[in-house]
């Protein structure tokens, strides 16, 4: 089992210093509507941090954390 969970996430703007405030999982099953999450301006792209770009973010399970962002066509191998 992999010890991140992998959430598709649309930028909706940089609201805040340093942060940029993503909509996570917007139009899927009971979260339809989407949950507002501010993540780290350091760990997006420079490219993805426009608003309505399209990515996916790893959550760490253990801290509930933000660890990388992913590109819809990226993907990601768990080595650990």
């Amino acid at each position: 089992m992999s010890k991140y969970w992998r959430y598709p996430a649309t930028v909706l703007g940089c609201l805040r210093n340093g942060e940029i405030t993503v909509i996570l999982c917007a139009g899927i099953g009971l979260a339809d509507g989407g949950k507002r999450a501010q993540l780290p301006i350091h760990i997006i792209p420079l490219d993805l941090r426009m608003p309505n770009s399209k990515f996916d973010v790893l959550l760490e399970r253990a801290s509930g954390s933000f660890v990388k962002v992913l590109r819809k066509d990226e993907i990601y191998l768990n080595c650990d």
